[in-house]
Formats: structure tokens, sequence, C-alpha cells
């Protein structure tokens, strides 16, 4: 079974495949029969790996055809790579040699109805879903077949695709990137290669009496050799139908969250040594094997260079390598903390050496090239430092370029850059391990409004352009299966009900411009929003307590179509249907937040919920009058804003981007709310909401988490709604824009930290005070004197939004509320909000997340714990009287 979290629907057509062959005689005039090292024809080797390379168009190639510049440079570099032109034949004691017939390489020729930009990271990182169509079959024979099979794919955008495979008994990685180099210059008009191959597999043939000096627990059992059950674990590994596939993203906050469980001594240990003793531990838990059964992870190490004392000539392009194994027993593995098994794979490292490989050719010849252990066996090949992301045809580097599937028990460790974000090492496993999810989708679709809209160009208000509102929104809700439903597809329901609700907003349609001084204006050109379908294959159930925020599936849930995230000229709404297993659905969407807040979100959700029962037009009438949220004429600033404003330090962030961070929710029910107000004092127990006590809390112990200067300013900021009386701001029913302020009070960081919960409780009061007419009016005339560039403080700010009470955890569209219904994670390390959820027991609390770095996040999660656990602290009243 293959999982495929997104899928494209597209066409391709190949013409017949041909044979490339060398495009001139090779030096030496008679046929050539070349024997391979007795390391490259292990039994472990007889298999093919494939390889896939994404290209974008680049103009500056434009007239040239890659495959025209692909199969001419293949051809050429032929010539002095020759051998793999031929064909493998088996002697004597299973030895194998390459007949050198020039009888050329499998090549196919392809163009599909494709653009680059449909395919997301899921599409493009390994495993490859389409590499059925996008390169042709495996031939499982390793005799007398083409020892590499070449398809280049033209897309409709003018980009391509290069996907191979190579018969890994001719080379290794860094015999088969010295090849690509070759046929990279020979693109770039060179008449040979900067580095010219060399064969001499002799330097790793076993010696003249061969003999086994070291302990090979890749290829044997102390116990039992070639068992049974190893024969059918090694024929059931073979078989992909046997298999799920997924690939899983080691980037730098993971690589932290490894090494904070190692102890001092091993915290220098390599990112090879943390992921390969993580997955090996993990895998093995996973696969439930037998508590005193043998397991292995064998690390593919190369023995290139002088560290090895091989003496391999410059050039040489042989399988050079060997892969030492080190055993435990499962359930010593799965109990013992990580670094045991980090320990291990140090071991399995330091086991190579000239002798170790000269002992594996010896064992070859001795026992006739046995194959290695699969029972229990985990291989791991670090491709990361290879080079094939840098590949370059012409058309610049790739988007993705490395191995394109997992092969059999082998994992590949190869380096990957997902989008917007820092590099990533990639592990592509193959493996029966268990509730991996998968999510189908079919091809975005833009939904208009069902009726005849105006054409027309609508400005925003001096509220919704700021800076600090352009950015996407995540929202998400699970649904249950409903009986009263059946029948009724919640993806067609829901995609009629918004092309209706579509008529009455019509500016969602539409396109964000910016004009003059940066004013945001939509232009209402009908255009639509983005919905996607999808099918997923688990329930509800599985997910269990995963529904509340921050959704770890929201990749899959809510998908990032390709150049649909940025705020002017692209959809101003992206929503996703993903139908369930159990007969439920998830309704997942992005918003600009520009065109509205929350409570306008709900508004325009709660008219395609009527739309769905039935009703022609919305209960309540959307509204635009941004113009009533304007500066004045002429606007003067008559507020200190201090969640602009920078009292002490330069505007930098709390965190450096680029250090692992860790995304937490935090629940507060009844329980944890009682504790907090024990730490108040009297005054203020019964004159104080859970608004004030939460944030107060989460303030305190985020600036206490963070290690500010003792002397810095720090700041929460307090979303306000100004709908309603209280504000006199005299809004009409059914404005849907933004209608809010976020007033900050501050403090030093060391007063906050030391004093007792009730003086942050005082000053966040003092922060929603501030909210009034003028305050509004004053941060709109702020806007429009600075050209919207003013943006929030980043350091020492902390902007906190109640979404509880907006009626986003109530929405019902047919199949009842939902499970979960409310933002699917906070905005970066600034913006949390809070919302609405009901734990599994019945109990009624909110749920916060919290977004921090990793190591700030457990000081967070000690300092809540004591705030909530720990000894009572009440300040005296007098105190109190001073702030």
């Amino acid at each position: 079974m293959t999982s495929i979290p997104c899928q494209v629907a597209f066409s391709v057509v190949r013409k017949a495949p041909e044979l490339i062959v060398p495009a001139r005689s090779h030096a030496t005039l008679s046929r050539q029969v070349k024997q391979l090292s007795d390391i490259d024809d292990q039994q472990g080797l007889r298999f093919q790996v494939p390889l896939i390379f994404f290209y974008k168009n680049n103009p500056s190639m434009e007239g040239k055809d890659p495959i025209k510049v692909i199969k001419e440079a293949l051809s050429r570099t032929l010539v002095f790579y020759y051998p793999f032109a031929g064909r493998l034949r088996e002697g004597f004691n299973r030895k194998l040699m390459v007949d050198c017939t020039d009888e050329g390489v499998s090549f196919t020729e392809a163009d599909a109805s494709l653009k680059l930009d449909q395919l997301g990271d899921h599409e493009i990182q390994p495993p490859s879903p389409y590499l059925d169509q996008l390169l042709p079959s495996d031939d499982p024979s390793i005799i007398g077949c083409p020892l590499m099979s070449f398809q280049v794919t033209r897309l409709i955008c003018g980009g391509f695709i290069l996907a191979f495979r190579f018969n890994h008994t001719m080379c290794d990685a860094f015999g088969l990137i010295q090849f690509l180099k070759a046929m990279e210059e020979m693109t770039q008009g060179t008449e040979k290669p900067s580095v010219l191959p060399v064969w001499e597999r002799q330097h790793l043939n076993a010696r003249e009496s061969p003999r086994v000096t070291c302990i090979h627990h890749e290829y044997y059992d102390d116990k039992i050799e070639d068992d049974d059950d190893s024969t059918q674990d090694f024929l059931r590994a073979m078989d992909p139908n046997e298999n799920l596939h997924k690939s899983f993203f080691f980037g730098p906050q993971e690589i932290q969250a490894l090494r904070d469980h190692l102890p001092l001594d091993l915290k220098k240990s390599s990112t090879f040594e943390l992921i390969t003793a993580c997955v090996w531990k993990c895998r093995t838990a996973a696969l439930e094997i037998d508590p005193d059964e043998i397991v292995r992870v064998s690390c593919a190490v190369n023995a290139r260079g002088k560290n090895y004392n091989m003496h391999l000539t410059p050039g040489y392009y042989g399988n050079a390598f060997a892969y030492p194994a080190v055993c435990s027993k499962a359930h010593l593995l799965c109990e013992n903390p990580l670094e045991y098994a980090v320990e291990l794979v140090k071991e399995a490292k330091a086991k190579m050496s000239e002798e170790f490989i000269r002992s594996l050719a010896d064992l070859m010849v001795i026992r006739g090239r046995p194959r290695p252990i699969f029972k229990g066996n985990m291989v791991v090949s670090d491709n990361s430092r290879i080079g094939f992301e840098d590949i370059n045809f012409g058309w610049g580097k790739p988007v993705y370029g490395g191995i394109a599937g997992a092969v059999s028990v082998i994992s590949f460790y190869v380096k990957y850059q997902k989008t917007m974000q820092p590099n990533y090492i990639l592990i592509k496993m193959s493996s029966k391990l268990c509730q991996v999810f998968s999510v189908k989708r079919q091809l975005p679709e833009l939904i208009v409004p069902a009726g005849p809209t105006p054409r027309e160009g609508k400005q925003l208000s001096d509220i919704d352009d700021q800076e600090s509102l352009r950015f996407q929104v995540p929202v998400i809700f699970f649904y249950k299966n409903n009986p009263s439903m059946k029948g009724k597809d919640p993806v067609k329901v829901i995609r009629e009900a918004l092309g209706k609700a579509l008529e009455f907003y019509y500016p969602l349609a539409g396109r964000l411009r910016e004009g003059l001084n940066r004013k945001l204006t939509v232009d209402c050109t009908g255009e639509g929003v983005l919905f996607v379908e999808a099918d997923a294959d688990f329930t509800l159930e599985q997910l269990g307590d995963e529904i509340e925020p921050p959704c770890p599936y929201l990749d899959e849930l809510l998908w990032n179509v390709p150049g649909s995230d940025g705020i002017l000229g692209c959809p101003l709404l992206l929503i996703q249907v993903t139908r369930l297993r159990c007969g439920g659905f998830i309704f997942a969407l992005r918003l600009n937040h520009t065109m509205c807040d929350a409570p306008g979100l709900i508004q325009f959700l709660e008219t395609i919920k009527e739309m769905i029962c039935g009703e022609d037009k919305p209960s309540l009438f959307p509204v635009w009058q941004r113009r009533i949220l304007n500066a004045r004429s002429p606007p003067h600033v008559t507020c200190c804003h201090q969640e602009y404003h920078t009292l002490a330090k330069p505007n930098d962030m709390d965190v450096d981007p680029t250090v692992p961070m860790d995304h937490k929710p935090f629940y507060f029910g009844p329980k944890e709310i009682r504790a907090l107000r024990n730490h108040l004092p009297p005054h203020l127990i019964n004159n104080c909401s859970v608004f004030d006590l939460v944030t107060a809390c989460l303030w305190k112990c985020r600036t206490a988490a963070l290690y500010f200067d003792s002397d810095e300013i720090v700041r929460v900021s307090c979303i306000i709604n100004i709908r309603g009386k209280h504000y006199n701001m005299h809004l009409p029913k059914g404005y849907y824009g933004n209608a809010f302020a976020y007033p900050a009070a501050c403090s030093k960081a060391e007063i906050l930290c030391r004093n007792p919960l009730g003086y942050a409780v005082e000053l966040v009061k003092q922060a929603k005070a501030q909210m009034s007419e003028e305050y509004i009016r004053s941060v709109a005339d702020l806007m429009a004197i600075t050209g919207r560039r003013t943006n929030y403080v980043t350091r020492g700010n902390f902007i906190v939004s109640d979404t509880t009470r907006s009626g986003v955890s109530e929405l019902d569209l047919g199949w009842g509320k939902p499970l979960y219904g409310g933002t699917a994670c906070g905005i970066s390390s600034l913006i949390s909000f809070y919302m609405k959820y009901q734990k599994s027991e019945g109990e009624n609390g909110i749920v916060v997340p919290i977004c921090l770095p990793l190591s700030a996040m457990k000081r967070f999660q000690r300092e809540i714990k004591k705030m909530i656990q720990g000894p009572i602290i009440k300040m005296p009243t007098e105190m109190l009287c001073k702030l």
C-alpha cells in the first residue's frame, strides 16, 4: 500500500523507449568484459535504485528542449562510462561481470499535462506518488538488462522532470554523482569530464587467501543462519503491497528535541547518529517485535578518502562502502532512553576500517555472496551530503533532486528544503508502521458566486489594512458522522452553499490590490475562493486528543496550494473539506485577516449554514461601510500606543526565527482557574475575569521562560472587539470588517516575574481599560500617518485574542456542533488564541496554543505547573495600590 498525502490528477504521454549508446567508440577497440568487485556484487546490492529531479522553467533556456539536451549529454558521457552501456553476466560462484556490449541505456521521452507549481511539498518530496508515470516500471532482473533507465518528462510550464533507475551493483551514490556531474559538464559543452572515471574494481576484491576477521552482524545471526523466517521476511520486505511508505522530516526543531534527550557527554552526537537512533528505536517499538528478539541497525559507511586507508584512485565509481551493524534485544532498545540507541549507532560506525571492508569482501567469496539479514534489521544510508540537489543541466538547481523512494528495509536520508522553511533532512521509510494517515486530494477549484455580482473596487478601512493584519489565519472544524445526514455529501453540500453565500459576500471572491500610501482595495472580480475536495483513510476516533490546537495534521487537512498564500492578488479564502472513513468530515479554511475578524468570519460562516438549511438569503445581511473606521481628516494621534512603540530595545524578535520551536496546547478548566484565583488578593478574586486571569498567568510564565534581561520592557497586548454600544462606534449590524484594537500594558521583566500574579492581573485590566472610541480612532490615524508601515512590537510582546465567545465552536453545518471548532494554531510565537474546548470526559474549559523555542517551552511548562500546583503567593494590598 502506498500512502499518498496529496494527489494531483494529470496525464503523461510516453514515446516508445529507445536505447542511448555511447556517442562514439571508446578507446579500446576490442569488446571488454569487466569484473565487478566483491563489494559490488554482493547479494544485498542486487537491486535498482530510483532517483528523481524536478526542474523549473528557465527563461534563459528558451528554445532548448531538455529531452534533446539530456539525451545528447547522456550519450557523450557514456563514451567515458561505457560499462553502463553494457549488460551484466553471472559467472562461477555467482561472480558478476559487465559485458561491455555498448547496447546502451534505456531512455523514454514523455510529456505531462502538469505544471510544476501544481505540486506541493507532498508530491515533490519522496516517496514520489507519481513514479509509475514518471519512470517506466522496474524490471526485477539484474542480469542481461539495461543498467540504467531514464525518462525525461516535459511539463506545460516549461519545466521538466528527470527520473531514472540504476543498478546498484554498478556504483554507489558517490559514483552516481560523479556520473551525473559528467553529464552536467557535457551539457556545458566540455569535451571530457573533469574527473575521469576509474574502474580498478580489483582494489575491493577478496584477498588471495580470504579470511573473515571481523564480526558481520549485518550478514548472519550468531545463532541462526539463513533460516526460513529470514527468507519469508526478506520476501515480504521486497513486496511493495506489504508496506506503507511515508516520509519523516527532521529539521532544526526536531534535531534539538532529540538532542534534549541526551546526557551532557552525548550532546555533540552527529545528526546522523541522533536520527538513526530515534528511527531505529521507534521502528522497533512500532513493529511490536518479541521482547527477546534480536534487532539490528546497519549504517552505510563510505570507505573513500584517507580515513580508511583504502588507496582508491580519484574517479573510482564502484561501490566503496560497508554497512556494519549492531544488535540489541528489542525490549532493551525500546525500554532504555535514547542515549542507549545513540551509543549503539556510534559503536556500529566505529567498526568501519580497512580491515572490516577487507573481511567483508572475503566473506562474500567464502560464503558465495550471501544475502544480508533482513529479519529485525534496519539499514540506513545518509545521502544528504552527496550533492544531488546541486545537479544543474542548464535550467538551474532542481526544486528537489535525490532518491525517489525507499527500497525494502533500506531508508535513505536526503536533503530537502520545504517551501519558505529552513533545510531539513528527510527520511524515506518503507515499513509496516501503524497509524499512518493519508489524505488524497482532488485538484483545487475556484468557487465563484452562484449569481451575478458587481464589478467594483472596495477600499478596506485603516484598521483592516494595517501591516500587522496582513497574514493568513487557519481555522478548523471536526464533525462527527450524523445518521440523519445519511446520503448527503459534505463536500457537495458545503461547495454549493459557499457559492450561494458568496453572492452576498462577493468581496471575498475578489482580489486585493495596493494603492497609494499602501492603501488596500478589494477588486471585486468574482474570480472566486479556492476549494479543495479530499478523502482521508482515518476516523475521528483515531485522532483522539489531536483535534485540539495546534493541529498536527494541518498540512494534510488544509493544503497550502502553491501560489495561493500571498496577500495581494491571491484568493482571499481557501477551504478544504476532507471526508473521513467514519462518515464524519473535517472543514478547514484559511482567511486573509485584512478582510474580517473573528465575528466577521462567523457571520459569513453562519450564512453558509443558512444556505445549507435551504434559505435563499442570510438572516443578517453583510454591511461593508469600511469608511467608518478610516482615519480622521486631518489624522492626529491622541493616545499612547505601546503595542506599536519600542520602549527599550530595537524592534527585533524574542527569538531567532531559525531556532527550533515547540508548539503546545495549554488547557484551563475549572480546577486550573480556581488554582489561579487562589493567588489573588481579596479585592481581585471576584473582580477579575477568566480572560484577565489566564492572560496574566501566561504573560508572567512566558516572560520567565524567555529569560529577558531584568530591565527589559515586556508587553501584553489584548485584542478587544469594539462592536456593540459600549464603545459608541455606531457600527451597523452586519459589519464584517476588522473592528478591534489591541492596547498593551508594559512592565520591566524582573518586576513582572518577581511580583505575585495579582500584579500582572492589574496590568492586564489596565490594558483593557485603555480601549475607547478615541483609542481606535487614534490607531486609524496612526496607520494613515505612517503609511500603514507601523507594525506591532515583536520583541517582548505577547498578543492574546479571546475567541471563546465568537460562536466559532458552535457552527452547525447540518451534522451537529463540531467536536472542536476554532483556530488551528497560534500565529508565530507572538499571537495566541483562546478557544472553547471540551475534554473527552465532558469538562468544558479553554485551550490556548503556545509557540516557544524548545528550551523555553520546558521552562514555560515548569512555570505553569508552579502557578497551578505550587505554593500560593499573594501581594499585599498596599503594594497593589501603588500600581
